[in-house]
């Protein structure tokens, strides 16, 4: 009898082992994250797990994630967020990997309240210059790159100014590649003579250029930022311009930069031969297209003589005199 109980009761225990259900298979639901830098953005994400989500980020330095799933950017970048769930009764373990995206803050820094123009993607204060207060310099009709239509700049104590003006209809063709970045020169001639500076292109005696770029991801973008050069018989960097010195906006087929004066003479006295930018001067803009990954001329202003009287060099530069 004995016997006959143990069988019975192995046969049941047999059963209970063979009705246990499998755990369900846990999933995850997340979205990709986009947030700038400084900012917060919540990871929307839902289990059919009863365990709680938790949060990992690959890259703290670019972008950090709290238990609930708030990202904060740290610095442009990009990196990924790790979400998971425990095995809990009746749900198995499971794993979602995320990209984030930190994406540059945009830094305007406040110009004086006592200069006409204002670096915000307005225009309107450039047409409410007074006429002799700034120079202005369109396309010849017969300039071999026509992309580039006008430029204006104007310059006071603190900051020189410049106003461009893109053909609309070749802006839209260009930015239609996504890997377009408007290379840009600025160009200056700041000692006063045509001896020394670049030579190569139309008899521009300039002496020190900042290069950077207005578009990124097929759209204009603020300012981008590259370095700062002096040409003593060949290009010598100076310095990474990402301090400060240049910022810029842009909309439509307008943009407006901004140079900061302080900074420009604190590089120039530090170049090999110090050219500090005076109350006169003379600059032009070198225009470029970059979407191959090999810079390209698109237009150059002024690329015609704004004054035959005025002697070597000064056909294709601004003669500008700053407002005080």
């Amino acid at each position: 009898m004995k016997k006959v109980l143990a069988f019975l009761s192995i046969i049941a225990m047999m059963g209970l082992v063979s009705c246990k259900k499998e755990p369900v298979a846990a999933t995850i639901t997340a979205n990709d994250v986009t947030v700038e830098e400084g900012a917060t953005a919540k990871i929307s994400a839902s289990t059919n797990s009863t365990a709680s989500i938790t949060y990992a980020s690959a890259d703290a330095s670019i972008a950090v994630v709290s238990a609930t799933g708030d990202v904060t950017g740290i610095k442009a970048g990009t990196t990924t967020v790790t979400l998971k769930v425990a095995a809990v009764e009746g749900f198995s373990a499971a794993e979602k990997t995320i990209n984030v995206t930190v994406t540059a803050k945009e830094v305007v820094p406040p110009t004086p309240s006592g200069s006409a123009i204002k670096i915000d993607g307005d225009f309107a204060d450039w047409g409410a210059l007074e006429t002799g207060t700034f120079t202005k310099s369109v396309s010849d009709p017969d300039a071999p790159w026509d992309a580039v239509k006008e430029v204006r700049c104007y310059a006071d104590a603190d900051f020189v100014f410049y106003y461009i003006k893109y053909d609309a209809e070749s802006l839209e063709e260009l930015l239609s590649n996504a890997n377009e970045t408007l290379p840009i020169r600025l160009n200056f001639n700041t000692d006063g003579e045509f001896e020394s500076g670049y030579t190569s292109y139309f008899l521009e005696h300039y002496d020190l250029i900042i290069e950077g770029s207005l578009a990124s991801a097929g759209q204009f973008a603020p300012y981008v930022e590259g370095e700062f050069n002096q040409r003593i018989g060949s290009w010598v960097k100076l310095a990474d311009a990402g301090v400060g010195l240049v910022t810029g906006l842009g909309s439509g087929n307008e943009y407006e930069i901004q140079v900061d004066r302080a900074l420009f003479n604190q590089f120039a006295n530090a170049s090999t031969i110090p050219m500090p930018m005076g109350d006169e001067f003379q600059t032009s803009v070198r225009f470029y297209t970059d979407g191959g990954g090999k810079w390209e001329e698109l237009s150059n202003i002024p690329n015609s003589s704004i004054d035959e009287e005025a002697g070597n060099g000064y056909g294709y530069l601004m003669r500008i005199k700053t407002n005080k």
